[in-house]
């Protein structure tokens, strides 16, 4: 988005009052079933898949998924409303639908819903923005919290998370899961879309190491996507660290892994025989449009990409995922496209992901 579009956006979701002078949403009971978007009893969009030959099953696996979805609140409050008839819940449906379905063969599925803060928090020159996702990840605790005593029953784990919902899932595994049993039990955390830069890695994670290879487990995953060439001006973002929180530069040189050959060089790689890219499909839906508030009811399915062929390469400097060819170029041809592939992290390595899962389960169990 350019810098033009984004100032107008502004002025329609800049928080009227400051944090401490607004009220917020109640918090949830997450005993309350209606407070999870997802879970294995709910046939929701975690359970699409974009054609009848992938398998899904729903409940009774041997390992669960903890999915905290990013960012679709694009309004005036600093944290989001959690009724089902609002827009932002519709965003959360999508997420599932084209994100954490990817472990819909191998996982049992929770993902909360939870007081998001808003997008514009990550813009906020205060503390307020910081606030807001103080309170967010009171959610998101909570949440995770009843998953393991009420939920889990002792099983292996995932941590699957993207943008807002990585930067809470950082939170929580550092403080919450890292150095506990329940470390023990998580096969590994995918933390998307969010950078975690090198210098501040072992900060968050020294008892919790990158992955390298396509089998590791008990390990941290993580990259962001842009076009080839792109790079983050001197923009900065919030980031937690366990001494509080910090703003950082976006261009910096960050941690990632390449999830067509999940290791983390600089060569590049062509998709590999199981990559899948996939988009939500909707006839009546308008992907756009940030600033409508209901639920619009839309029907949405979940399909393959007309283009498949796309390469990706970590540029060695900033640590970025880039990616070039076919399929890039015909996204390039989107209104509005800057480079940044930040929306497609997980929809352009839906297939890859898929068979992931599967390979850190073998190997953990």
């Amino acid at each position: 988005m350019d810098d033009e579009r984004l100032y107008k956006l502004f002025e329609y979701i800049k928080p009227i009052n400051s944090f401490d002078n607004s009220k917020h949403p109640l918090a949830p009971d997450y005993s309350d079933l209606n407070n999870w978007a997802a879970y294995p009893n709910k046939d929701a969009q975690q359970f699409y898949v974009p054609d009848s030959n992938h398998i899904v099953n729903k409940t009774n696996n041997d390992v669960d998924v903890f999915y905290i979805h990013p960012t679709g609140y694009f309004e005036k409050s600093w944290n989001s409303f959690m009724e089902k008839d609002r827009a932002t819940y519709e965003r959360t449906e999508m997420m599932l639908g084209n994100q954490v379905s990817a472990f819909n063969e191998s996982c049992n599925i929770y993902a909360p819903e939870y007081r998001q803060a808003t997008y514009y928090s990550y813009f906020s020159k205060d503390s307020d923005g910081m606030k807001a996702h103080d309170l967010a990840f009171e959610d998101v605790l909570n949440s995770f919290n009843y998953f393991i005593e009420n939920f889990n029953n002792n099983k292996p784990f995932i941590i699957m998370s993207h943008s807002q919902g990585a930067l809470h899932a950082h939170r929580l595994i550092s403080k919450y899961i890292q150095n506990t049993k329940l470390q023990k039990r998580m096969i590994c955390a995918y933390v998307i879309g969010y950078i975690i830069p090198d210098k501040h890695y072992d900060d968050l994670f020294p008892l919790i190491p990158k992955s390298t290879s396509a089998t590791d487990t008990n390990c941290i995953i993580s990259w962001s996507t842009v076009t080839e060439g792109f790079k983050r001006q001197r923009e900065r973002t919030i980031f937690w660290k366990p001494d509080g929180w910090s703003v950082e530069y976006m261009d910096q040189k960050i941690f990632s892994t390449n999830p067509y050959s999940w290791t983390n060089d600089s060569n590049w790689y062509d998709p590999p025989e199981y990559h899948g890219s996939v988009i939500t499909k909707s006839p009546n839906y308008d992907f756009a449009n940030r600033l409508t508030i209901k639920h619009s009811g839309a029907k949405k399915s979940l399909r393959f990409s007309s283009e498949q062929e796309f390469s990706v390469s970590i540029n060695k400097i900033n640590g970025l995922l880039e990616a070039r060819g076919p399929l890039v170029d015909k996204l390039k041809k989107m209104q509005d496209f800057t480079g940044d592939l930040h929306s497609y992290d997980v929809m352009l390595f839906w297939g890859c992901l898929r068979k992931n899962i599967k390979d850190r389960i073998d190997a953990y169990l």
